[in-house]
């Protein structure tokens, strides 16, 4: 498992870089925003915004409380770069929270009825967001092997943990009606840091009942050895190619949760044999799955759904 999943960061990583490098946004590290697209979220950006911070210990999942709740037919669009389709008869949308701060996409989605789940990284440092500046100051660790721009962070240290608590009370003042939490699988790549499972099983409960106590929704981003764990804890999960790798079966708990598991696949053949592509489709749905064919940039140039 470990060595899979390392060879899946690098060579979805390095896809990614390869497209990145052919479009004309091919330098992640962004200019400063102006500071009236900072406005919404300008209280959070201020030095020091951890330390009056409060975290729960996570020993049980906070499962009563008012926010977007799913069920396994529950349909989905992903979009992380690029003018947003939002023509998709789609019940969610997954997007980039920060990109939110001037394409303002989400009051927009929500009036023709979607639920908006806004993604960020929990577990790396991104020099080029706008508070990366909190994070400099806890430092990090070694690069993502497939994303050498972005850096993992110490998840035993709290600060990382009230940071990215502090990235929830952003996307409450943005408006999401969710959040994904992405990079949370520090113990099956190289960090720097000796982080075990149980580390991360004790940062995503606490990052995910932080999310409820403050009405959000909250996906995990793969991370099938925790899923057992963690099932009462989590709203939906979103995976990166489990058929692929053939590990779709321990996503099954989610399903038999009543929750759906929201899966892409990247490979050629499912983008371009609609005779592969439907056969995929077929166990999808005897899965449950809501499954995409999608770009692996992420930016929006096609989709092919299972539903």
């Amino acid at each position: 498992m470990l060595i899979s999943r390392f060879k899946r960061s690098y060579t979805v990583g390095l896809l990614s870089l390869l497209l990145a490098a052919c479009s004309a946004d091919k330098d992640p590290v962004a200019s400063p925003l102006p500071a009236g697209d900072l406005e919404p979220i300008a209280q959070y950006l201020l030095p020091g915004i951890a330390d009056t911070m409060l975290l729960g210990d996570g020993l049980s999942p906070i499962t009563d409380g008012d926010w977007a709740r799913f069920d396994v037919n529950t349909t989905w669009a992903w979009q992380l770069k690029g003018e947003l389709n939002t023509s998709y008869e789609a019940d969610v949308y997954v997007i980039d929270m920060f990109e939110q701060l001037t394409e303002k996409n989400i009051q927009p989605l929500q009036e023709l009825g979607r639920q908006v789940i806004c993604y960020f990284s929990a577990g790396t440092y991104e020099p080029w967001r706008p508070d990366a500046e909190l994070f400099a100051a806890v430092g990090s660790g070694e690069a993502h092997i497939g994303f050498p721009d972005e850096f993992w962070l110490d998840i035993r240290n709290p600060t990382i943990a009230k940071l990215m608590v502090n990235r929830m009370d952003m996307a409450v003042a943005l408006g999401c009606d969710g959040v994904e939490l992405d990079n949370v699988d520090a113990f099956v790549n190289s960090t720097g840091f000796d982080i075990t499972q149980e580390d991360a099983l004790v940062y995503t409960k606490i990052l995910a009942n932080e999310a409820h106590k403050r009405g959000l929704a909250v996906a995990l981003k793969n991370n099938v050895e925790l899923v057992p764990d963690v099932v009462d804890y989590f709203d939906l999960l979103i995976n990166e190619e489990c058929f692929e790798w053939n590990e779709c079966e321990g996503y099954f708990p989610i399903i038999e949760a009543g929750k759906p598991v929201f899966n892409v696949e990247y490979t050629t053949i499912h983008v371009e044999d609609e005779v592969e592509r439907e056969k995929l489709c077929q166990i999808s749905r005897s899965y449950q799955f809501q499954t995409l064919i999608l770009p692996l940039s992420l930016d929006g140039s096609f989709r092919y759904s299972c539903q």
